[in-house]
């Protein structure tokens, strides 16, 4: 027992005066340690703190002499001011002038224009070279020839003379067709009466200037003329009293011309009536509603009618095709005459793809009992259909004309039987 506790208390004792020693070395290293490092960061701050006075007094020395420098130019340029803004102000001049100079002989070779006096060419001189210009689309050449044909009062035949109105009214020169027009006047020409004062010219040359209202009024005046002019040549025989009238002028072709001038404004009507509806242009729609009713009223011309009733019935958008329903349940006439021409409007409508409105032309058709253009109709959609090879839609048109008791014939009999052999 004695020996047990001599070992205990020299191992408690042994493992007690340890740790003090350790201790107390390590408290030498790091009260050895901590005043170098400290020294280390002071050297360092002050080392930083060196380099930021010199980095100063740098900038300060740098600013001080670009303060300086401004001040010196400053006070020169306003010496100097007096002296050189004369020579300033008549070097830009100079360059202003030379550019613009620049600027003139580059449009210059860029677009060269025609200068000559046509009062020194002959009528076919003068044809010749406004053709060639309006084939050619030559704007600029063109429209100086025009100019010089105002000026002088020298008019070209009667055929380039249409046919450069035609081309005036594309590039919506108003005012040339109108110059045009009353040298005309002067001249009592021909070609007044046979196109109604330049109706359609103008008309159009108005329209794509974005006057619809003037162009509306212009080609109702101009078609009225015509249907008055046409009526009153076929019952007084007014072609003769015209010859002798216009004698001294071309007039081999008199009557055509008048048939041309009525078919003319028909076109530009045809033209503005699928431009509004491209357009959805209601206020022009109604406009066009109000004269074709007054054509229609004061001539019985349904043309006009006929026109908005078609574009209106081939529209996509369910207010035109009301408006075309309205339209044929109205006008007998126009009944009639979209019956007839049941052949040419499905022609149209399948040349555009626009199944829809030959499907509801058909029950349209067959609604007012219209067997034949119902037959007419159902045949060319067959035809249709076959040439692109539709087995099913084919099928079901033969159906249908059997259950009409309106068969197809035996040619088309023939395609769908072979169409159905070799089917894939």
């Amino acid at each position: 027992m004695a020996m047990l506790r001599r070992l205990t208390t020299r191992t408690t004792t042994t493992a007690g005066a340890n740790p003090p020693r350790t201790l107390q070395k390590f408290q030498n290293c790091i009260a050895f340690l901590i005043p170098s490092w400290h020294n280390l960061t002071q050297k360092k701050s002050t080392q930083v703190d060196a380099i930021d006075c010199f980095t100063n007094e740098l900038v300060l020395r740098r600013c001080k002499k670009w303060e300086e420098l401004k001040e010196n130019v400053c006070q020169s340029l306003n010496q100097k001011d007096s002296s050189v803004s004369c020579s300033t102000t008549n070097l830009r001049e100079s360059m202003h002038m030379m550019s613009k100079a620049i600027k003139t002989d580059f449009e210059a070779l860029r677009s060269p224009k025609l200068v000559l006096d046509i009062r020194s060419l002959s009528q076919a001189q003068l044809d010749n070279l406004l053709i060639s210009t309006v084939e050619i689309k030559n704007k600029l050449d063109f429209l100086y020839l025009v100019q010089q044909c105002i000026r002088w009062q020298y008019l070209p035949s009667n055929e380039v003379l249409i046919a450069s109105l035609k081309y005036l009214s594309t590039l919506s020169a108003v005012q040339q067709i109108e110059s045009f027009l009353e040298i005309c006047k002067q001249q009592k020409h021909p070609l007044l009466e046979a196109y109604t004062d330049f109706a359609p010219f103008k008309a159009m040359a108005l329209w794509r200037h974005g006057r619809s209202d003037m162009a509306l009024t212009t080609l109702h005046q101009g078609y009225d003329k015509a249907l008055q002019a046409l009526h009153h040549q076929a019952l007084h025989g007014h072609h003769q009293e015209l010859l002798q009238h216009i004698q001294g002028y071309d007039s081999s072709n008199l009557m055509a011309s008048n048939g041309n001038g009525k078919r003319m404004i028909r076109a530009a009507f045809r033209t503005i009536i699928e431009e509004t509806l491209i357009k959805k242009s209601e206020a022009v729609l109604v406009s066009l509603m109000e004269i074709a009713h007054a054509i229609y009223s004061k001539h019985n011309d349904i043309f006009v009618i006929a026109c908005v009733w078609k574009q209106c019935f081939a529209s996509e958008w369910f207010c035109d095709q009301k408006s075309a329903t309205d339209l044929f349940e109205s006008n007998v006439d126009l009944q009639q005459l979209v019956a007839k021409k049941s052949g040419s409007l499905v022609t149209s409508f399948l040349s555009h793809n626009n199944l829809d409105a030959v499907h509801r032309i058909i029950e349209l058709f067959l609604q007012y009992k219209e067997r034949e253009a119902c037959f007419n109709c159902l045949s060319l959609l067959f035809g249709y259909h076959h040439h692109h090879k539709d087995l099913r839609a084919c099928a079901e048109i033969v159906k249908s004309c059997n259950e009409l008791s309106m068969p197809l014939n035996e040619t088309q009999n023939e395609q769908f039987l072979y169409l159905f052999l070799n089917q894939e």
